[in-house]
């Protein structure tokens, strides 16, 4: 271990020009400093100055009185110090100011042996008088505060970024009882020096004083600190501060160029309610005016909007498209399906390859029908419950499409009759009580269990198999919602990566890479009761879809397409956890999922702010940020670091924001809002 004393100063000050040179009781400033800290049993002595010519003068007095003199960046502070630990090898730095003639040896030793005794990272003494102010710090906090610390306060001051982080074991210890720091006695205005000097010639020149001294001097003769200017205490600081406003305001991107975006938003308004077909692609979930709100085109991971931006996507269409937007493999098979017709009078063969596909590869699957959309074939699931057990509550936990039978359990139940509202419970994930419950509170009246098997939530161990063995207990079937997991966590759905087999199950999204069909799957026998319930519709067979299907699923299984995501997901994953415990974020932002499909999202009172600000800077530098990370096959090594690179920069910016209490400020559009809100 080695301790280094380190007195910062420099002539350059605008409050006190030369002040380190300024006469005070027959010494020079700098000279009272070096002397009296320089009693001070240390490893090394260090004046830390600047490389600034105006700055040399005092640099000899150093070296005579036996310091070391080390030069650096004149408004980085915190850099001539991180210099020093690793010149010197410092473990550990104590750390005075130029500006504290008075400076006790015996509080730096207090402070030091203290520092020691509570094995701390950062130690600053409080309550005693301004002037006298030590702080001792470990040369690993300072190190790692020069490679984070971006601020201009955190720059040119050495501890803010240690005081405020998360990381650091500080100490601030009071050493006397009598709190007297709202007494200034430190060398910050010329009036400060006749102070000093004042009370250096009340205690007889004596080159030893103590800071008790000082205190009994001050209480016994208190007009010795009368000034006839007002005193600004930490006027420097207070200073810093503002520049750091100044500083966050430049790091505000240029304003996207989307005036196309908004004339067609405004035409929009007037023709589809919404202005989408679908809640999550809608402007409650982009902010007006600062972030895109149509798309003209995408390809591979990227979309360009009405203004021709383009950006990296990792929603993916609601995760849709797993292969990428535009997919020429796969585009080049719908096109000749195209060429030979898509709805016919007569179901097409393609269905049959489709289905004996869907088999081969899902553990439940012995029979097959498509529809459209996820809602379709999860209302088709539980019509097909019902008609099954004779029974008709539904029991359901996650999120299920628009049909009424599930919607009617949201805060956007508008248009649901309350009979039918009330013959669906909710229960919650990986809590099996919850559903224990509702089997006891509803005996033999419930005809399945319907649930997304994951979502960005882990199973607890074991969850699964209980939810599937309680269901059976009671007579119910199992369903399982595959719509987003399907051929996302593996060939085989999340029903063979977590080795549990549903009754039913359905299919769709990545399904198609984009086109829509959707499949619901189950045992023979079950399957053949659609013979008599009423699943039917004009499109449900449509045949560019089914190719879309078959062709998707067998380039991913050939190409290995699913372990390459989980890879990918888990760099990107890993990656943004990396930024955000290295930024020290962890009250304000979370990542959470399987890395195949995770989202980052935002906590706290101000969550839609921050999550807004964070959409709107990462627009500006070609994300296209909705918090949802849907991994896909075009998501590469490159797009992954240009992506963190980003992350990283935006992620400074809005935790600024939020420390300064910007947001508001800085904000150009409008606000996120949920689709669906807390009841």
């Amino acid at each position: 271990m080695r301790a280094g004393l380190i007195v910062q100063a420099r002539n350059g000050s605008t409050r006190f020009p030369k002040k380190m040179l300024t006469q005070i009781a027959g010494k020079r400033a700098i000279e009272w400093v070096l002397s009296r800290a320089g009693k001070v049993k240390a490893d090394l002595k260090v004046l830390a100055t600047t490389y600034l010519e105006e700055d040399n003068s005092f640099c000899q007095i150093a070296r005579d009185f036996g310091w070391e003199v080390l030069k650096g960046d004149p408004s980085d502070v915190l850099s001539r110090y991180a210099q020093a630990v690793r010149f010197y090898e410092l473990s550990t730095v104590i750390r005075i100011t130029g500006d504290c003639p008075l400076i006790d040896p015996r509080l730096i030793e207090m402070a030091f042996d203290k520092f020691m005794e509570e094995k701390a990272d950062y130690l600053s003494l409080v309550g005693i008088i301004d002037g006298f102010d030590v702080e001792v710090i470990s040369g690993d906090a300072i190190l790692l505060a020069d490679k984070r610390a971006k601020l201009p306060s955190e720059r040119e001051h050495v501890s803010p970024y240690i005081r405020k982080s998360k990381r650091t074991k500080k100490v601030f210890f009071k050493p006397f009882e009598e709190d007297l720091s709202y007494i200034h006695l430190s060398l910050d205005y010329p009036e400060d020096a006749r102070v000093i000097e004042r009370i250096i010639e009340a205690l007889n020149y004596k080159e030893d004083f103590s800071y008790q001294e000082v205190v009994a001097l001050i209480k016994e003769r208190p007009e010795l600190l009368e000034r006839k200017e007002h005193i600004v205490v930490n006027e420097g600081y207070l200073k810093s501060l503002e520049e750091d406003k100044e500083f966050i305001r430049k790091l505000k991107g240029k304003p996207l160029k989307l005036e196309n975006s908004l004339k067609h938003f405004e035409k929009t308004k007037k023709l589809i309610p919404n202005c989408s077909q679908t809640f999550s692609k809608s402007y409650l979930q982009f902010s007006v005016g600062a972030s895109p709100l149509f798309v003209k085109e995408g390809k591979g991971c990227e979309l360009t909007d009405l203004d021709d931006n383009r950006y990296i996507d990792y929603t993916m269409g609601l995760g849709a498209c797993l292969l990428g937007y535009a997919f020429e493999p796969v585009l080049e098979k719908v096109k000749k399906e195209l060429d030979r017709g898509t709805v016919f009078t007569l179901p097409s063969y393609l269905e049959t390859q489709l289905a004996e596909l869907l088999v081969e590869l899902v553990p439940c699957a012995e029979k097959v029908r498509f529809g459209k959309n996820g809602s379709d074939v999860t209302s088709a699931a539980v019509r097909l419950a019902r008609a099954y057990t004779g029974r008709d509550l539904i029991a359901c936990c996650g999120y299920h499409g628009w049909q009424d039978w599930y919607i009617g359990t949201t805060t956007r139940n508008k248009g649901v009759p309350k009979a039918v509202q009330k013959l669906t419970l909710a229960f919650e994930y990986n809590n099996i009580e919850s559903l224990e419950r509702l089997f006891e509170e509803y005996p033999d009246q419930i005809a399945c269990v319907i649930m997304e098997p994951v979502g960005v939530e882990e199973p607890k161990e074991g969850f699964l198999q209980k939810v599937k063995e309680l269901t059976h207990k009671h007579g119910a079937l199992l369903i399982f919602d595959e719509v987003v997991t399907g051929f996302r966590f593996s060939l085989g759905g999340a029903q063979e990566f977590f080795g549990v087999e549903p009754d039913l199950a359905c299919f769709g999204k990545a399904m198609a890479n984009g086109m829509p069909v959707s499949a619901v799957v189950g045992g023979a026998e079950l399957m053949d009761l659609f013979e008599e319930v009423f699943f039917s519709f004009t499109f449900g067979g449509e045949t560019a879809s089914i190719v879309s299907a078959i062709a998707t699923i067998e380039y991913i299984r050939e190409h290995n397409v699913i372990s390459y995501i989980w890879e990918q997901g888990r760099k990107l994953k890993e990656g943004i956890q990396k930024l955000i415990e290295e930024k020290e974020l962890e009250d304000l932002v979370f990542v959470k999922g399987y890395p195949v499909r995770f989202i980052m999202d935002f906590a706290g009172e101000e969550a839609l702010k921050l999550k807004t600000l964070f959409q709107q800077e990462c627009a500006k530098r070609g994300i296209l940020f909705t918090g949802s990370h849907n991994m896909a096959l075009p998501h590469t090594d490159e797009v992954i670091e240009k992506t963190l690179e980003v992350y990283s920069h935006v992620l400074d910016f809005v935790k600024y924001a939020h420390e300064y209490n910007m947001l508001d400020e800085l904000l150009e559009g409008s606000l996120l809002q949920p689709v669906f809100r807390k009841p």
